[in-house]
């Protein structure tokens, strides 16, 4: 059996982090209709409240585990 981990570093700025909040089903253009242009205006108002630098940064980390019969 072996075993690996993977990590990398995500950062988003302001607009590429409002940006994602629309890829997510609950916040999609389809779900939210007309309001979407509303939905991206207030993201963008109220994420610098969150991280003043206008950046967020996120360490994803992926295991693997490869097991063999023998």
């Amino acid at each position: 059996m072996s075993a690996a981990r993977f990590e990398r570093r995500l950062t988003w700025r302001v607009d590429e982090l409002a940006g994602l909040q629309l890829s997510y089903s609950y916040a999609s253009p389809a779900r939210l209709g007309d309001r979407v242009e509303e939905f991206a205006r207030a993201a963008r108002r109220a994420l610098p409240a969150d991280s003043p630098s206008g950046v967020w940064s996120h360490v994803e980390v992926t295991e693997v585990l490869v097991a063999r019969r023998p």
